[in-house]
């Protein structure tokens, strides 16, 4: 799976033209290359090689691309798994983006990570709105409903949820400790008994963060359209993604806990459709599901110097849709990239390099032979 749908680009942004496809430096640089195009052009590349070779797959080969990803994949990776499931077609396994080889990504981890997912967190946003009657702004009330919602913002923001492992992110943890130094391959390699120490030292990162907790990210704020005019409500939205094990009702519930004002009424947004997490089964968080062994032969082959983790992919993918009917389902792109190649995906001068887009023709040249 892949989609070819893309995220605007700013042109003013960006040092060439996002849709211009230039090679460059030993790069193409395009919006979209590693979101997800460069999968789709390496799994087709490798597939046309295999079959002008005559190779015959042993199995039923199937591939599904969106063109919605970025905004739900409701019309495109939905729609195909309802018309296979009515058609009574199942897959063994699945493999879609997610996660990829990241170099230099965690603390004190020297070694390349193959992180593949085998979860993905949930998605809501949520609107916090207050009302108030509208007016003049010379004449304000003694309560506004700015001043209403940005408390409960605070409020919020010094309530969050709280940590939890789940199972595949217990594995995970273990199977990162030997990469690990000190403490916190001892703590790792313990996830369970050491929580505590994890959890403590979780807030200082981010990318640890989110593996643990259902995260909130506060992203839009509206008012008054005039700075003379008092708004008749105050809105603010925020964007979660839930943690395997929370449902969105339940989010929804934790947040109207965590603010407790009645003035502050908090609901799903309308403007995008919200998804639960997906949870991995057992085989799959501990790594020996179906086709697991084909992604190592494959990644073994693109990535030698890589260690292979399950993994819980933090945002959404269009493979939640194929959740009934995946079997085993994986989110890894095979690309080697480090926090600076990260930072460009959704950002500005997007590009993957020459290098890895021959490693990941490779990867799926082997995955498929391996079938």
């Amino acid at each position: 799976m892949a989609h070819y749908d893309v995220v605007p680009a700013e042109n003013g942004h960006w040092t060439v033209d996002p849709f211009g496809a230039l090679v460059k430096d030993g790069y193409v640089w395009a919006r979209g290359a590693i979101d997800t195009k460069a999968s789709l052009v390496c799994a087709l590349e490798a597939a046309e090689a295999l079959a002008s070779s005559g190779f015959r797959p042993q199995r039923d080969l199937w591939f599904a691309f969106g063109g919605d990803e970025e905004r739900s994949g409701m019309l495109g990776a939905r729609e195909a798994a309802a018309w296979l499931a009515g058609r009574g077609i199942r897959f063994a396994w699945t493999l879609d983006e997610g996660s990829a080889v990241t170099d230099g990504i965690l603390p004190g981890v020297k070694t390349p990570l193959a992180l593949v997912g085998v979860e993905e967190k949930g998605f809501l946003d949520i609107e916090l709105t207050v009302a108030q009657k509208p007016g003049h702004a010379s004449r304000p009330p003694r309560v506004q409903a700015v001043a209403v919602l940005g408390r409960a913002l605070d409020r919020l923001s010094r309530r969050p949820f709280p940590f939890s492992l789940t199972p595949a992110t217990e594995t995970f943890f273990k199977e990162l400790a030997p990469f690990a130094g000190g403490i916190r391959s001892l703590a790792m390699a313990h996830p369970r008994l050491f929580a505590p120490l994890l959890f403590a030292s979780a807030d200082a990162s981010p990318e640890t963060a989110a593996l643990l907790r259902t995260t909130v990210a506060m992203t839009q704020l509206s008012g008054s359209k005039a700075d003379n005019v008092l708004p008749s409500e105050a809105k603010a939205v925020l964007n979660l993604r839930i943690l395997p094990g929370w449902t969105i009702d339940g989010s929804l519930e934790f947040v109207r806990r965590a603010i407790g004002d009645p003035r502050v009424r908090v609901s799903a947004s309308p403007s995008r459709a919200a998804n639960e997490p997906v949870s991995a089964s057992p085989e799959v968080a501990r790594g020996c599901g179906a086709g697991w062994a084909a992604l190592g032969a494959a990644i073994g082959a693109s990535f030698p110097e890589a260690a292979i983790l399950p993994y819980m992919v933090t945002a959404t993918t269009d493979s939640r849709h194929f959740a009934k009917i995946g079997g085993a389902v994986y989110r890894f792109a095979p690309l080697k990239l480090d926090a600076r190649e990260l930072a460009r995906v959704h950002g500005h001068d997007e590009r993957i390099s020459l290098e890895n887009f021959s490693a990941g023709i490779e990867f799926y040249r082997v995955l498929i032979t391996a079938l």
